[in-house]
């Protein structure tokens, strides 16, 4: 029989509790130890390799003209999915300290470039895969960290990116062929946009994906992308990291960063997209969490 153990959920200075068998920071790895762990299946823990291939992009150039600098609660990144209107990032980037969502005055900085930008857009909460909480959480909120914002005007030139419905067992075969771009604090202070360009899915744990891209705080929202025809289609959220621990409960590896796969959220960007197609504009002020 598996014994549940408390994880801890770093998010910025805070820290989460949540009672499972998972070990999850969101943030990247932190440079404490956090107690946490991953269900033991017999089979070994897929090895994370510490190359950083990461390099700096020109934030205003396509694809990566659709990915911007977002601030709610916290430095994150965000991207446009679907329609000009709609952004995704991850449900702790507007989580506030009380577990309460910050609904509106959310900043998105399209293409952000030291200082400049494609577009400033205010953006306003849709809806969220589920309460992120900073004092106790279960496996199943944690696997629903993402969230759906509606910006205040149609983002003009860009091209949104694609909805991925890739199964995993295909996401996994794509090895290297995944790039997460992200504001990164560890690269130029988060005023540029920096691109792992070569990452895998290395597996699916509790309806999270591990992969292996390179990340540290402001990544949150982060979209991991994959070529589709002659675009790029969002197949995941970066949200966090998972530890192992040993029989003790002691962490014992550091696994791989978290995902929220797109098929999470694909069905309400779908919904949302056809009301803001039929004018059918939502009010936004009336979303439900």
């Amino acid at each position: 029989m598996m014994q549940a153990t408390q994880i801890f959920m770093a998010v910025g200075s805070w820290a989460l509790l949540a009672t499972a068998t998972l070990v999850i920071a969101t943030t990247g790895p932190p440079s404490a130890v956090d107690s946490q762990s991953v269900p033991r299946t017999g089979k070994e823990a897929p090895q994370v390799t510490n190359v950083d291939l990461r390099r700096i992009v020109d934030a205003r150039l396509p694809p990566y003209a659709a990915v911007g600098k977002f601030k709610g609660t916290m430095g994150c990144t965000a991207a446009i999915v679907l329609h000009p209107r709609i952004i995704v990032t991850a449900a702790h980037c507007v989580t506030q300290r009380d577990g309460s969502i910050k609904q509106s005055n959310l900043s998105f900085r399209l293409g952000y470039q030291v200082e400049t930008a494609l577009g400033d857009f205010q953006a306003t909460v849709w809806t969220i895969g589920s309460i992120q909480s900073f004092r106790r959480q279960s496996v199943h909120d944690a696997s629903q960290d993402w969230a759906i914002l509606v910006l205040d005007r149609a983002a003009v030139g860009v091209h949104p990116f694609l909805l991925s419905f890739y199964s995993v067992a295909s996401l996994k075969s794509l090895e290297q062929q995944i790039r997460m771009p992200s504001y990164s604090n560890d690269i130029g202070d988060a005023e540029v946009l920096s691109v792992d360009p070569a990452c895998t899915i290395r597996d699916l744990v509790w309806d999270a994906l591990i992969h292996d891209c390179k990340a540290r705080y402001g990544s949150s929202g982060a979209p991991l992308l994959v070529r589709d025809g002659p675009w790029y289609a969002m197949v995941g959220i970066h949200t966090g990291s998972m530890f192992a621990s040993d029989e003790d409960g002691h962490v014992a590896k550091f696994i791989g960063n978290r995902a929220i796969v797109a098929s999470m959220f694909a069905d309400a960007v779908v919904a949302l997209s056809r009301r803001l197609d039929a004018d059918a504009v939502p009010d936004v002020g009336s979303a439900a969490y």
